[in-house]
């Protein structure tokens, strides 16, 4: 409450007269002479100061002190009243802060005003004090609301917008700008909210919105895609505002991005998969029944979990020139068990073959490192991973591969968990592979074993008719035996079923490896033929040790082999070349080395052997391989 403020009493009696009415007044009053001593104050005053002025003593203000609104004390004779007084002024309404005896300090606003007589002379000065406190508190909490308001719009990771009933929007905050690639809220102010849904999503966006008008508040989850391309997704929730007497207005809208908490219960979901597919998998390889089960449930488990339409295990070829198709998931029909594919680097097998770790394919059609097979091409592949199956020796078992038919970036949980499958396909198969032996070979012993009395007695009998004295032929004789117990231990190894050149010839010519330059592909041969190819390598070894490169210090020796294709027929083509010929060499053909050779490839295998002398002995062997 304000009172119009005393300006011209012609005495002390009329201010006296006006007592009643100031005592009874809200607002704080005093007056004082033209010298500034207090002269009076009402009730109200003593409330606002916390103490009583002594009448006739205190100068200029009633308060323990006063300063200005940012806290700068004042002095008393500078105050408001005191400027009053000297000037014979009005102040107009001027903001103080009044201090108190408790230490709490009042917001005022004084307006000190000169009293006069009838003659217009000065006599003294009436303060009128308005306590403001509370309107300043009420307004300090509402800045600090709208500070807290602005602070929350500008630092929020949630897109925040007030948007009319008919989707206009009016305002958004900078996160939502971020969102919507847009450089300020001015260029997205005006535009449709629901216009930035497409298709269904737009119309749940209007069904959100609807719910929202009913009962105040609507819910639903789109997915956004940017200007520049970007798919993310949304959870929106739309709050209905109203007008002071209820009428809907628009709607708050906050949406928060979810795409990466999407991502992240979709990654722990696919991990829980995989690791029960681990699991799975790891038990099937330890139940007993057959590997082709094993590789067709594995292979199902696999497109399964990593949620791919194509899938496939590719081991290798006994010949090593290429893989074929021996499991798969979603292959056209008919290919599964006799597609093939080749081993050479423009493959991706090929290439995941010669390289350490599983090769991931992000697109096949602006891949640079490979290819890729017509297999792959033809199903439309583009993105994908391949995986090197591990072997029982230094040959790998093959490859194992998924796809997709579409552009997909794949996690490192996801290539990790293929190299664990194919770990897994190794273990499987080893174990297979060794019961299998087991098996063959114990019927093996039984058959072979007098098969092979006979034959170490005929190589006795013709070692020594062929030797110059007893003494030779013990050499000769026990180095055979030699050879042919290392081939019998390395084949029976194998269950006396299938063994590998490269091993045999590494154990044949291993005191001099470091002076043969081999070539040729890992090609795994029937027992029998590997048995007898090693005698064959055991008697040019020992010729070339006599006679040519190995018999001095520094000759070498070129050993290749090859799978050759003629029609429907493959032949195993081995190739000797001796890098010296000894001038004291005999002429080679009449031993019985020589024979066993040509005995061994021609007449056993049906094969042939060709020879040359010159400029240095050269030699070739081909044996025709069965059907596959």
């Amino acid at each position: 409450m304000s009172t119009k403020p005393v300006t011209n009493i012609s005495d002390r009696g009329g201010l006296e007269t006006s007592r009643p009415l100031l005592d009874a007044m809200s607002n704080a009053v005093y007056t004082t002479d033209r010298n500034g001593i207090i002269t009076y104050f009402n009730p109200a005053a003593t409330a606002l100061w916390g103490l009583e002025p002594e009448i006739g003593v205190s100068l200029w203000c009633g308060s323990l002190g006063l300063r200005l609104p940012d806290g700068t004390p004042v002095n008393p004779e500078d105050c408001p009243m005191a400027v009053c007084l000297k000037t014979g002024e009005p102040v107009g309404k001027t903001e103080m802060l009044v201090e108190r005896p408790d230490g709490d300090l009042r917001h005022v606003l004084v307006s000190p005003q000169p009293i006069r007589d009838a003659d217009g002379q000065m006599i003294g000065a009436i303060n009128t004090l308005d306590d403001i406190t509370e309107l300043r508190e009420s307004e300090r909490q509402r800045d600090t609301s709208n500070q807290l308001t602005e602070s929350i719009l500008r630092n929020s990771k949630d897109c925040i917008k007030l948007v009319d009933l008919d989707g206009t929007l009016r305002s958004i905050n900078p996160c939502g700008c971020s969102s919507l690639e847009m450089a300020s809220p001015e260029d997205a102010v005006g535009r449709n909210y629901f216009d930035f849904w497409q298709g269904a999503d737009r119309d749940s966006a209007m069904a959100a919105a609807k719910t929202a008008e009913l009962s105040g508040a609507g819910r639903f989850t789109a997915d956004f895609v940017s200007p520049s391309g970007k798919r993310t997704t949304w959870d929106e929730m739309l709050s209905l505002i109203t007008d002071a007497m209820g009428k809907p207005t628009g709607y708050l809208v906050i949406s928060r991005d979810i795409t990466n908490e999407l991502r992240e219960a979709r990654n722990k979901t696919r991990q829980l998969a995989r690791q029960e597919a681990l699991t799975e998998i790891g038990a099937l390889a330890l139940a007993e029944g057959s590997f082709q089960s094993f590789m067709d449930r594995t292979i199902a488990l696999v497109a399964q979990v990593l949620e791919l339409p194509l899938a496939k295990i590719l081991p290798f070829a006994d010949q090593a020139d290429h893989l074929w198709l021996a499991s798969g998931v979603g292959w056209h029909e008919g290919l599964v068990g006799t597609a093939s594919v080749g081993v050479e680097l423009a493959s991706q097998a090929g290439y995941t073959l010669s390289v350490q770790g599983p090769v991931v394919v992000h697109d096949l059609r602006t891949e640079t490192r490979f290819d890729g097979p017509p297999l792959l091409h033809e199903h439309g592949v583009r993105s994908g991973i391949s995986v090197t199956i591990p072997g029982t020796g230094a040959r790998p078992f093959g490859v194992i591969g998924v796809h997709d038919t579409r552009i997909r970036d794949f996690d490192d949980g996801e290539v990790a968990f293929l190299v664990t499958v194919a770990n897994l396909i190794a273990s499987c198969h080893r174990q297979h592979e060794a019961g299998k032996r087991q098996r063959l070979l114990v019927r093996e012993i039984a058959h072979r074993s007098g098969n092979m009395l006979q034959f170490v007695t005929s190589i006795f009998n013709q070692t020594v008719r062929n030797a110059d004295s007893l003494a030779e032929a013990k050499v000769k004789f026990e180095a055979r035996l030699a050879q042919m117990s290392r081939s019998n231990l390395l084949i029976s190894n194998g269950g006396w079923t299938k063994a590998s050149v490269r091993e045999l010839v590494a154990q044949t010519i291993e005191p001099f490896t470091d002076r043969t330059d081999i070539a040729g592909r890992d090609v795994i041969l029937s027992a029998d033929m590997c048995f007898d190819l090693s005698l064959v390598l055991h008697e040019l070894v020992t010729n070339s040790s006599k006679y040519g490169a190995f018999a001095g210090e520094k000759g070498r020796v070129s050993l290749k082999w090859s799978v050759i294709s003629d029609g429907d027929r493959k032949s195993f083509v081995l190739e000797w070349s001796d890098g010296i010929r000894q001038t004291a060499a005999t002429t080679p053909g009449t031993g019985f080395g020589t024979r066993l050779i040509r005995q061994l490839v021609e007449s056993k295998w049906s094969g042939k052997v060709t020879t040359e002398l010159e400029p240095n002995f050269h030699c070739v062997l081909s044996l025709p391989l069965p059907p596959a």
